[in-house]
C-alpha cells in the first residue's frame, strides 16, 4: 500500500491501525517493525526539544523546522556531538513546517513537535492528515475544539500519537495509580493539582526587532503577528525563546504550561476522563498586564459519578502568594518565584498537613497533587514520590512496583514499532487537555462558575466562544 492509498483508505473513515496500516502502509510499517531507523521531523529546537533529543537520538532525523535560524543551527551541531551524530547526516532545514510537509510528506514517519502551543494543533493536523505518527508537547492544544479535533483525526488516520507528559512513564507515578486504585486511601473525593509557576507578565515590554536571520512571520504563525522582544529584567526570558506561555494570544498561562503534568496522576488514577467536567470555577484570578494571563489563580472542577467511583472535586492553585505583586516576586527563569516556597499560592491542604504531621524538615515540594479518600490523604509529588498520611496507609507501598520507568519519547518509537498506542496517545490525552484548556477558558470569566456539557459551556456564551481559536491567513487549520 502506498501513501496515496492509505490516504484514501483513511478519507473513507477505514480504521487503518486495524489492519495494520500504521505510518502510511503495510510494507513501511514492515520496515520499522524490523528496526529501520524511524525517519523522523523535528519541529521547534527550544529546551525541551533539546532535553528529549539530545537523550535519544537514535532514530534518522531528516529534518528540523525552526524559525530562529542560529538557534536551529546551535541545535544541529549539539546533536551532532553525540554518539549518534550520524543520524542527523543530511538533515534538512526549514524555517516554517509548511513546506516541510509540501516536499517531504512522503519520507517523515513522525513528527516531534515543540513549539509554542499555537502550532500545536496546526502542525500535528497536517501531519496526521499525511498519516505520520505524533508527538506534541504538552499542553497538547491551545484550545479545547483543537485538541477535540486532533483526537478525531489521530482516531480516523490511525496514527500513533504521544502527549510530552513525560511523568507518566515514570516509577513513581505509576506506584501512586496502582495504589490508589488498590483503594489504600478508600474512595478518592476531592483533590488539589498545584503549580509554583507564575506564567504571567507584570506589564508588556516595548517591542523590538526580531534578531537576524529570524522568520518572525513564521514564528507568530497562526497568531495575530505581534511585536518582538527578548529577555527582559530581572532574568525573565522575554517572547522568545520562552514566555510566550505568559500571554494569552500565544500560550496558556501556568494552568497551561503544568497543568498536564500535576493533572496526569489524578486522571490516570480516578479516570477521569472517562466522563468531562460538569463544571469549571475559577475562584479567583488576577490579570495584571494586559493580555497576560493570572500570576495567580485558584479554580474548581466537578467531575461526576462514574462506575464504582463517586464525585470528584478537583482543584487548581497556581502563582504567588496573596500580597506579593508581581514585581516584588522578583521572578527567576521559567517563572520560578526565586525567594522559594513562602513566596508560593500553595493550597491550603499543604500547610495544613505540613503542621498536621511537623513536616517542617521534610515539606512538600512546590508541583504535585493531593488527593483526599474516605482513609486519608496522599501526595503525588511530580515525577518524584508519593506519600501517604496517616503513614501507616503507606506500609505496604513495596507491593506496588510501578513496573519499570521508561523513557517517554522512547516509548512513542516503539509504539510506533510495535504499531499500537503510546501511553499518553490521545485517546487519553484529550479529556486531560480539555480539562487544561478549560482553565483558561475560566480564568477569563473569573467570578462565575461555568456548566459544561462536553461540547458546549452552556450558560456564557462568551466562555463558549473562548472554545474556538482564530488564525491568520495561511495558517488555518488543514481540513
Amino acid at each position: 500500500m502506498n501513501r496515496r492509498e492509505f490516504l484514501k483508505l483513511a478519507a473513507a473513515g477505514v480504521p487503518l491501525f486495524n489492519i495494520g496500516c500504521a505510518g502510511f502502509g503495510q510494507a513501511r510499517a514492515r520496515q520499522i517493525a524490523k528496526g529501520a531507523k524511524i525517519r523522523v521531523a523535528l519541529i521547534g529546537c527550544g529546551f525541551r526539544m533539546r532535553e528529549m533529543i539530545l537523550a535519544d537520538t537514535s532514530e534518522q532525523v531528516v529534518a528540523v523546522v525552526e524559525p530562529d535560524a542560529p538557534r536551529r543551527r546551535e541545535f544541529i551541531a549539539r546533536v551532532k556531538k553525540t554518539p549518534n551524530a550520524a543520524n542527523i547526516e543530511g538533515v534538512r532545514e526549514f524555517d516554517d513546517y509548511h513546506p516541510l510537509f509540501a516536499e517531504m510528506g512522503d519520507s517523515i514517519d513522525a513528527v516531534v513537535i515543540c513549539t509554542s502551543n499555537r502550532h500545536h494543533a496546526p502542525a500535528a493536523i497536517m501531519a496526521m492528515n499525511r498519516g505520520i505518527h505524533v508527538f506534541v508537547e504538552k499542553p497538547m492544544a491551545y484550545t479545547v475544539r483543537e485538541a477535540q479535533i486532533m483526537g478525531r483525526i489521530a482516531k480516523k488516520m490511525g496514527v500513533v500519537t504521544q502527549v510530552g507528559n513525560f511523568g507518566h512513564s515514570t516509577r513513581a507515578m505509576k506506584v501512586c495509580v496502582e495504589a490508589l486504585q488498590a483503594g489504600v486511601l478508600g474512595d478518592i473525593t476531592e483533590v488539589w493539582a498545584y503549580t509554583d509557576r507564575v506564567n504571567a507578565m507584570g506589564h508588556r515590554p516595548k517591542p523590538e526587532d526580531p534578531p537576524k536571520d529570524m522568520d518572525w512571520n513564521a514564528w507568530c504563525g497562526p497568531a495575530e503577528l505581534c511585536g518582538y522582544y527578548g529577555p527582559q529584567k530581572p532574568k525573565l526570558f522575554g517572547l522568545h525563546p520562552h514566555d510566550w506561555h505568559s500571554w494569552q494570544k500565544l500560550g496558556n498561562g501556568s494552568i497551561g504550561n503544568m497543568g498536564t503534568h500535576v493533572m496526569d496522576a489524578p486522571f490516570w488514577a480516578l479516570n477521569l476522563g472517562a466522563a468531562h467536567p460538569t463544571s469549571i470555577y475559577c475562584t479567583h484570578a488576577d490579570i495584571v498586564a494586559e493580555g497576560s494571563w493570572s500570576i495567580r489563580t485558584e479554580m474548581e472542577y466537578e467531575f461526576p459519578e462514574v462506575g464504582n467511583r463517586g464525585p470528584v472535586k478537583m482543584h487548581w492553585t497556581d502563582g504567588l502568594r496573596y500580597g506579593l505583586d508581581y514585581e516584588a516576586a522578583n521572578l527567576s527563569n521559567y517563572g520560578y518565584a526565586r525567594a522559594g516556597r513562602k513566596d508560593h499560592n500553595m493550597p491550603e491542604i499543604m500547610h495544613k498537613l505540613e503542621r498536621d504531621y511537623h513536616l517542617e524538615k521534610a515539606p512538600f515540594a512546590t508541583n504535585g497533587a493531593f488527593f483526599k479518600g474516605t482513609k486519608g490523604y496522599a501526595w503525588y509529588g511530580q515525577h518524584s514520590m508519593v506519600r501517604f498520611f496517616p503513614k501507616s496507609l503507606g506500609k505496604d507501598i513495596r507491593k506496588f512496583t510501578g513496573a519499570n520507568a521508561i523513557d517517554h519519547m522512547g516509548e512513542f518509537f516503539k509504539a510506533i514499532r510495535e504499531g499500537r498506542q503510546a501511553n499518553t496517545g490521545f485517546e487519553f490525552s484529550v479529556p486531560l487537555g480539555e480539562a487544561v484548556l478549560l482553565g483558561d477558558v475560566g480564568i477569563l470569566a473569573a467570578g462565575k462558575k461555568l456548566l459544561w456539557d462536553g461540547t458546549h459551556i452552556t450558560n456564557d456564551a462568551a466562555s463558549d466562544a473562548r472554545l474556538e481559536a482564530t488564525y491568520r491567513k495561511g495558517w488555518e487549520l488543514e481540513a
